[in-house]
């Protein structure tokens, strides 16, 4: 189950929804689909679960290591007997088992280091995975707000349509009456194609907005696809609030991943000045070993075979003197006689030869090449950069705050100016439709009034939109989520 990072997104719903056909879709649940199948997302999951892995490996380090192997071969030729240590012209099959064990006692403290930097590696990958949740979610809430506000138009676009088409109809009516002259219907036509080419091209624009929120989802782009539209009408109040830059930076600054993440890394930097320090120091690391071994030469002593025992006989008599006297002595010598051994079977070899060995190793670095002074300048480079970071972490982080503030101070403006505008062509609208019944008016100033109009409530649409954006984005920082109410 994939966690929002810090865009709890809902609807208020302050009306009833439409477009409910089909595969419908609201905001919440398409940041959650792409929280979950981006391929950006999908990437550092994948980056995340390797930082993983490397502190699993880091634990791991702890622990004692144990190998085993096994050999098996032919001698030829001229060879050593292992039973006897001789060399004979013989053919010689053997096998060997060895079994090895070893365990670092003290390294200079690489094991404990790289332990600490592998945690706090994961913890900025799991903060850069946040980074790109929060992107992610401004994007995609950035890409519906847009086909809600192109779909806002297109509704707005048909209703002045119809207004045409009453409008012409009514001029019909006056024109059989012989109150107008035929010529005035001609705007009114020109106009009703205006309307309906500006259909046709937010219609585009609408179908061109979803295409891209499915791309940015990783939607099939066959799909059917229809995003619920609230009600979105914030109060004055709300539209209007005003931002400390200072208290909006300090809440973001304690809650966005970004520059936790750099933090992060300058610690992880630092725990790489000590791994490569490491490498000047001494270690210690205890070994041990078990092994025994078989071979075809190997004979059972023991149970000799075939004996004929040998004929015993004097020597010769050699004279000596023992104790100042003399005397004489015989060697006694065996002749003939011959035994035979059988061949000491596989595992009572395995079992003679059983053998064990531990003991103890220390290293001392005396010369590298002066590989381990570098790695530790490099480290400490590396620590320099990412110093760096933080610094420009925290510098793009105010100047995205003073962005954004500034943003919504001049949506506020605009749509303080697209309110007056609206206004007022409403009110010239309103006096051309009653000249216009009343004759003192010819349909190109009606028409003309009512593009104005028109104009004006398209732009004081655009300019709401954008300033519920603009004030979203702020509540984003302020860690108020992001919700569309």
């Amino acid at each position: 189950m994939r966690q929002v990072y810090f865009l709890l997104v809902s609807f208020l719903f302050t009306g009833s929804l439409f477009a409910q056909s089909g595969d419908t879709w609201t905001l919440e649940r398409a940041v959650e689909y792409a929280l979950t199948n981006n391929l950006q997302v999908r990437q550092l999951d994948n980056i995340t679960e390797i930082a993983r892995l490397n502190q699993q490996q880091a634990k791991n380090n702890r622990l004692p290591t144990a190998s085993g192997s096994t050999n098996v071969g032919v001698q030829l030729g001229r060879t050593i007997d292992p039973t006897t240590n001789e060399f004979n012209q013989q053919t010689i099959g053997f096998q060997g088992y060895q079994v090895q064990f070893g365990i670092s006692l003290y390294n200079g403290g690489l094991i404990k280091n790289t332990l600490r930097q592998s945690e706090v590696d994961l913890a900025a990958a799991r903060l850069d995975q946040k980074v790109t949740a929060n992107n992610i979610g401004l994007q995609v809430a950035n890409g519906y707000l847009n086909i809600v506000l192109l779909k806002e138009q297109l509704n707005n676009t048909r209703a002045q349509l119809q207004l045409t088409n009453d409008q012409l109809s009514n001029t019909d009516v006056l024109i059989k009456a012989g109150a107008l002259p035929a010529a005035q219907r001609f705007d009114l036509v020109a106009q009703r194609a205006s309307n309906q080419r500006a259909i046709v091209d937010l219609e585009n624009q609408v179908e061109l907005a979803e295409l891209s929120l499915k791309i940015l989802l990783e939607l099939d782009l066959d799909a059917d696809f229809e995003i619920v539209t609230p009600e979105l009408n914030p109060s004055e109040t709300e539209l209007f609030a005003t931002y400390d830059v200072n208290e909006v930076y300090s809440s973001a600054r304690g809650i966005q991943p970004t520059v936790a993440a750099a933090e992060l890394r300058r610690e992880s930097s630092e725990m790489g000045i000590e791994i490569a320090k490491a490498g000047m120091r001494p270690s210690i690391s205890l070994f041990g070993s078990v092994s025994t071994n078989f071979s075809t030469a190997a004979k059972d002593f023991t149970n000799p075979i075939d004996v004929i025992p040998p004929t015993f006989d004097f020597g010769p008599m050699v004279p000596v003197r023992i104790n100042g006297e003399d005397a004489t002595i015989s060697e006694l010598v065996a002749t003939g006689g011959s035994a035979d051994f059988k061949t000491l079977n596989y595992f009572d070899q395995l079992d003679r030869n059983f053998g064990q060995s531990a003991g103890m190793t220390l290293s001392v670095p005396i010369y590298s090449q002066g590989r381990n002074k570098i790695n530790v300048q490099r480290a400490e480079v590396q620590r320099a950069n990412a110093e760096l970071d933080i610094e420009q972490a925290d510098n793009q982080l105010r100047n995205d705050i003073q962005l954004a503030l500034s943003n919504l101070r001049g949506a506020q403006e605009t749509y303080r100016a697209a309110q007056a505008s609206e206004e007022a062509s409403k009110m010239a609208y309103d006096n051309a439709q009653r000249s216009y019944k009343a004759g003192a008016a010819n349909s190109l100033e009606l028409v003309t009034a009512s593009n104005r109009f028109e104009q004006a409530q398209t732009e004081l649409t655009r300019s709401k939109y954008q300033l519920i954006f603009n004030r979203q984005v702020i509540r984003f920082y302020l860690g108020q989520g992001f919700s569309l109410n």
